[in-house]
């Protein structure tokens, strides 16, 4: 169910054609917006050439699913109001232009609050644009999309941004608020999107489509959190991409996917600015991988006052909960981890045999297990891990995953909690494990 107060908030805001103070206007002060006094108009076939919705005309009723098709544009009008029946959506292959402005903006709203509307979606190459607009009450046709607004790209290609949202209110989605999909992403004058009283959550992505998620306020959903779903071709491996702090945590996997975000084999690289954090659903990772001749970069860059946060995204974390961060090759000169914390990582990783095993029950032994904050699976020139936090772990700390010298990752950081060694022992390059294994 929706919150009617709520509803009824944006709409005193936003909607055009209702509260006419006598004079044809609204009585917002700075809405110019002029009232319809028409019966409106319904649409409800395809739009097969260029198509203009007249505020004057309104209000527009959507009493069947509208397609725009590919060559064709439907313009909205600032001030207009569009009414979308129950579950019925507007899908976009050509484009849809829908850009108000502070004093004449546009909105989509339920035609009946307590019947969910469907979507509007567009695919690549088609564009979807809105400006100064309130988009609401939708998100209620589950089954061909994720969210009330929804984006979907070609996956093999470079992100196409082809959805704008500027100063758009996404509010009372019985889904998740927006979703970008496969290659499609936002574009660069995307920004000060508000997304609340979403069902699920304000926003659903996957990993390459992080650069351009626009600042904003994600707030007041049913979790605060931008959901990363681990699809296929969602890696970074097509493009460099960087995790911006957008005032919530991003989930990493959910109900459609696990919670593996791997960055590579292709030289890209995944930045993670100050302020991010990162939840991983539980068997999650962050793996950062190689074929051998190429790899991926993690370039984690906090500060004192703003680390980066890799942890557990249950409501009450453990120990354990996620795998932890492991690194391939790590030539690159760009590749860093600082001021970062990583929490109540450790658990399985269902590899053993790379370092030598404090405790052993013989001598000389291998590891029995690989299970750690973060494994480094090739001898570093220097530390990887810098000025951070390792806590609450069900394994190691940092575990040297290697064949070669140790080099130690223990200096500048801090350990608590961790349940094995703070630090391993690589195997030797020459001979065996010593009969006496270091474990600090």
């Amino acid at each position: 169910m929706h919150d009617a107060s709520g509803l009824l908030a944006v709409l005193a805001l936003t909607t055009i054609g209702c509260g006419d103070d006598g004079a044809g206007k609204l009585p917002d002060a700075g809405v110019s917006c002029i009232a319809p006094t028409g019966a409106g108009v319904t649409h409800n076939t395809t739009i097969s050439a260029d198509e203009r919705w007249r505020a004057a005309d309104g209000p527009h009723l959507v009493s069947f699913g509208i397609n725009v098709a590919a060559g064709a544009t439907l313009t909205i009008e600032p001030c207009a109001e569009v009414r979308l029946q129950k579950t019925y959506s507007i899908v976009v292959q050509g484009d849809l232009v829908a850009e108000g402005t502070a004093t004449t903006p546009i909105s989509f709203v339920a035609d009946n609050p307590a019947e969910p509307w469907g979507f509007l979606q567009v695919f690549a190459p088609g564009t979807l644009r809105l400006a100064y607009a309130t988009v609401s009450g939708g998100g209620g046709e589950p089954i061909n999309a994720y969210a009330m607004i929804e984006a979907r790209g070609d996956q093999l290609l470079p992100v196409q941004p082809i959805l704008k949202l500027d100063h758009v209110a996404v509010t009372n989605s019985a889904d998740f608020g927006v979703s970008v999909r496969t290659g499609a992403g936002f574009t660069a004058d995307s920004g000060d999107v508000t997304i609340s009283g979403s069902a699920l959550a304000p926003m659903r992505i996957v990993p390459r489509l992080a650069t351009n998620v626009p600042t904003g306020t994600y707030t007041g959903n049913a979790e605060d959190a931008i959901v990363v779903e681990t699809e296929a071709y969602g890696d970074v491996a097509v493009e460099d991409v960087v995790f911006h702090d957008r005032g919530v945590r991003y989930r990493i996997g959910g109900g459609q996917t696990l919670g593996e975000l791997v960055v590579g084999p292709a030289h890209h690289t995944l930045t993670l600015e100050a302020g991010v954090e990162l939840a991983f659903t539980p068997g999650g990772r962050l793996r950062v991988a190689d074929d051998g001749a190429t790899t991926g970069v993690l370039a984690i860059a906090g500060t004192a006052a703003s680390p980066v946060v890799l942890t557990s995204a249950a409501s009450v974390p453990t120990a354990g909960d996620w795998v932890g961060v492991t690194l391939g090759k790590l030539a690159d000169p760009g590749f860093k981890i600082d001021h970062a914390e990583l929490r109540y990582a450790g658990g399985p990783s269902f590899a053993n045999g790379f370092h030598c095993e404090p405790n052993p029950p013989t001598v000389g032994q291998l590891s029995l297990d690989e299970d750690a904050a973060l494994t480094i699976y090739h001898q570093p020139a220097g530390a990887v891990i810098t000025n951070s936090v390792i806590a609450d772990t069900a394994g190691d700390g940092v575990n040297l995953a290697y064949t070669g010298t140790s080099v130690d990752q223990l200096a500048t950081n801090s350990f608590t909690n961790v349940a094995s060694c703070r630090q391993t022992l690589p195997r030797p390059a020459a001979g065996g494990c010593p009969a006496t294994v270091p474990c600090p």
